[in-house]
């Protein structure tokens, strides 16, 4: 992924100093072999490893078509070593998913604001920086992939989107909102869909948008999606007049 500049806030996921990986399936891996000296005995820093490579495979090649065997060959590890540890593969991707990151959780540091604009930028900010940074990118990209092409892995995909928004509706000072768990939904897939358009998909001219640009241009229909004063549109029934 080109570099671009990143959101530093406090609730966003530290750069891990790990090397970079393509971000595109279909982009060559320029990331740097990792150091090693044969193959490793079963120590934590092996069950690491493997969840790292795991990520990568699972980001860079989808759910279906990361297998055991190249999981191990990425470690450089015995297969029989990642069942040891994770069963299956199923087990490798839950594993890898769960170590890394929670968006749910952001919400419970959601500051208090007075207007959709500030909202809506802290929410756009906090959710993207998860894409933008290198510790946590690998883990979306995979999630993303995996649930949209596999029937195995869709319900985590819709079980963390449902976590998120559920932990938005009920933030402090947004509960008390009319219909905010509607809203919620709604904000919810317009970042996911932008997310989709961005980092998976890498659609023009998103992907190569500086990524205060992109925030810029995100922020004010977000802002619909969040504004009070915003109600349902619905069709005229001449039945009723």
């Amino acid at each position: 992924m080109t570099s671009r500049q990143t959101y530093d806030s406090t609730s966003a996921p530290r750069k891990s100093g790990s090397g970079g990986r393509a971000a595109s399936a279909s982009a060559k891996d320029t990331r740097p072999r990792r150091a090693r000296s044969g193959r490793r005995p079963g120590d934590s820093g092996t069950r690491e490893q493997i969840l790292e490579s795991a990520l990568h495979l699972f980001a860079d090649r989808g759910y279906a078509r990361t297998t055991i065997r190249a999981i191990a060959e990425d470690a450089e590890v015995d297969p029989a070593l990642v069942h040891h540890f994770f069963g299956n593969k199923e087990g490798v991707f839950d594993a890898a998913i769960n170590s890394s990151f929670s968006v749910s959780a952001s919400f419970d540091n959601m500051p208090d604001v007075d207007t959709a604009a500030t909202e809506a930028t802290w929410i756009a900010q906090t959710y993207f920086s998860f894409w933008e940074h290198e510790s946590t990118r690998y883990a979306m990209t995979a999630i993303y992939r995996a649930g949209l092409a596999d029937s195995a892995t869709s319900d985590m995909l819709r079980e963390r989107i449902e976590a998120s928004t559920k932990a938005w509706a009920q933030a402090s000072g947004y509960k008390e909102r009319p219909d905010a768990t509607t809203r919620a939904a709604l904000a919810s897939g317009h970042l996911a869909g932008l997310a989709l358009m961005r980092y998976v998909l890498r659609i023009q001219p998103l992907a190569s948008m500086d990524f205060e640009e992109f925030i810029a241009w995100v922020v004010p229909a977000l802002e619909l999606r969040l504004s009070a004063t915003l109600a349902p549109r619905r069709p005229h029934d001449p039945a009723a007049d």
